[in-house]
């Protein structure tokens, strides 16, 4: 049994040196999710896919057609090693770990500083299940389940926040209406796609906001 009690955060890596050691399946899915996160990621592979290849032509990626050699952590913010090569893993995450710098090893939980749970997006919503690196793939069965339950008028709900959120002044009122508009008949009119009632909804209660301001 897992001694970990992991403590989960969502990264912002926006602009942040990113390495990535590793090719196959796991460093495809990887790539794609720290270029679309907006980190500055280099890849060094020996082997390097069709889709990292891809990444790479089009900018998005650093690419270093190499194996891993001692160095190539300095400098980096965060590492993720997704190698089937366990001396590889054990390399990057001691040197990783020597320079202070936060590492993820695929499969290899032990070695890691943090575990990736498994992810789905709708919009800005984010579903993501972790188990600690124990059971992947029940992590992958269960965030589909959840997944699922994101409606278009969720994601629409949460931009709405959002937008909220940037105009409306900070304060126990703001909290007040963002809370009502969550779990108010706005929120249930726009989770069921009753957009213009929904409006309505939010609109009265811009108002009352105004009024008691």
């Amino acid at each position: 049994m897992s001694t970990y009690v992991d403590f989960p955060v969502c990264l912002r890596l926006q602009g942040k040196r990113v390495l990535l050691v590793g090719a196959g399946n796991i460093a495809d899915e990887r790539s794609q999710q720290l270029v679309e996160a907006g980190a500055r990621l280099r890849v060094v592979a020996p082997g390097i896919s069709a889709t990292i290849r891809r990444l790479a032509d089009e900018g998005r990626l650093e690419l270093l057609e190499r194996a891993y050699a001692p160095g190539d952590v300095r400098g980096q913010d965060v590492v993720f090693v997704a190698t089937d090569d366990r001396r590889v893993s054990q390399a990057v995450a001691d040197e990783a770990h020597a320079l202070g710098i936060w590492v993820n090893t695929a499969d290899i939980p032990e070695l890691c500083d943090f575990t990736l749970p498994s992810t789905g997006r709708r919009g800005p919503i984010v579903v993501a299940v972790s188990t600690s690196g124990l059971a992947p793939a029940l992590a992958r069965q269960l965030r589909q389940r959840f997944l699922e339950q994101v409606r278009p008028g969720h994601v629409q709900l949460a931009r709405l926040s959002g937008w909220l959120r940037k105009r409306l002044p900070r304060g126990s009122e703001r909290m007040r209406l963002l809370k009502h508009l969550v779990e108010g008949e706005a929120g249930e009119l726009l989770a069921r796609g009753q957009r213009r009632a929904a409006w309505a909804r939010v609109r009265a209660a811009l108002e009352t906001f105004g009024e008691t301001r």
